[in-house]
């Protein structure tokens, strides 16, 4: 017995370790591939200017001003009414926040049931939600550059910040909801100009003039391009030509781009960075190294697709790389999760950690994991 999970514990190491050893296994022992006949669907009117998006373990159709939720195996469970016809979301655990593109109306969704609704005056052009329900909007095209508003889980506005010369690239709450931090662009001078505000939510309702506890300002012509809340209150940030990570006013860099052939990255999954490397084989053909990083300790694991990635999509714990006709799902460490055989071109896709809906002309598809 003691042979058996001594043998177990080494497969299972190599399995982690060892790229060929794992795909072999992936692709003879655990049959991860999947083809399209045999998924669960929803049917799409064709034409209809439907938006899809999943959240939790739903898939929301919106159309007609009507936010339809489907299960994990295609089924109509509910059906709200929202007062959308361009939408942007966002959605963190259990809850789906919905905005109007460049309008005013904007939801908060939990599970099946709307929690509340609000109008704002401007024009909202980005919205977050955490684990907890607090919802952030940026609303523009008011008297002021930039305003960012912050609401909690039952719709009650907790405070505003108001940016006079700078734009919001993008926003983050931290999943305890104890701070808001905030990535501006200043362009109005010769040069670019970064920074990242963190202000404290308790503060900011009890005493607005002290809530901001850091700035950070970047160097001088880096150009921020998205900001993301780790473990223990790390703030990861993307720029155009590295990766830092954020604690307090002290900046760390954790990946330079220089050197490298990057095809896509991100920092919108769980305690990971992902990063895919195109690698020449030929005259016109490559290869896909897709690199999952731990940003604490800085260890990777590598994963080899010998294809071109055309496209990412992350959600909280998963990575979708899509091939143009095929779809690798993996966790974020690095694991294949299924392998996805379309007959046709896939033309999107939405994703949770519990299920990813392929998205075609007159259809959505549905893996579950």
């Amino acid at each position: 017995q003691i042979i058996i999970l001594f043998s177990i514990l080494i497969l299972f190491i190599v399995y982690n370790n060892h790229l060929g050893f794992r795909k072999w296994v992936d692709d003879n022992i655990w049959k991860k591939e999947i083809r399209m006949q045999s998924t669960k669907s929803i049917e799409l009117e064709a034409n209809s200017n439907s938006q899809v998006y999943a959240y939790d373990k739903y898939i929301c159709v919106l159309k007609n001003k009507k936010a339809e939720i489907y299960n994990k195996i295609g089924k109509s469970i509910e059906e709200i009414e929202v007062e959308i016809n361009n939408a942007i979301f966002d959605s963190s655990g259990r809850y789906m926040a919905i905005a109007e593109k460049n309008g005013q109306k904007f939801y908060l969704i939990h599970g099946k049931d709307k929690i509340f609704e609000h109008e704002i005056e401007g024009n909202i052009s980005q919205i977050k939600v955490n684990k907890s329900g607090y919802v952030s909007i940026v609303i523009s095209n008011t008297t002021y550059k930039s305003i960012v508003d912050v609401y909690d889980k039952k719709g009650k506005e907790i405070f505003k910040t108001k940016l006079v010369s700078s734009t919001v690239v993008d926003v983050a709450i931290s999943d305890n909801s104890k701070y808001l931090a905030i990535a501006e662009v200043d362009i109005s001078g010769i040069l670019i100009k970064s920074s990242i505000k963190t202000i404290s939510i308790e503060k900011a309702q009890e005493n607005p003039s002290e809530a901001i506890i850091y700035k950070y300002e970047a160097p001088t012509d880096k150009l921020i391009m998205n900001i993301e809340y780790q473990e223990k209150d790390k703030l990861l940030c993307l720029y155009n030509d590295n990766i830092e990570s954020l604690e307090g006013e002290n900046s760390a860099e954790i990946l330079n781009f220089d050197n490298r052939k990057v095809a896509f990255c991100t920092i919108d999954i769980n305690n990971r960075i992902a990063i895919l490397e195109e690698i020449s084989t030929g005259q016109y053909t490559a290869d896909t190294s897709i690199k999952m990083i731990n940003p604490l300790d800085l260890k990777e694991k590598e994963y080899l697709i010998n294809d071109v990635a055309k496209s990412i999509y992350t959600y909280e714990n998963k990575i979708v790389i899509n091939l143009g006709s095929e779809l690798y799902v993996m966790n974020r460490d690095g694991i294949l999760l299924k392998k996805y055989i379309s007959d046709t071109e896939i033309n999107d896709v939405v994703l949770t950690d519990s299920l990813v809906g392929i998205i075609y002309r007159n259809e959505i598809k549905i893996i579950n994991l």
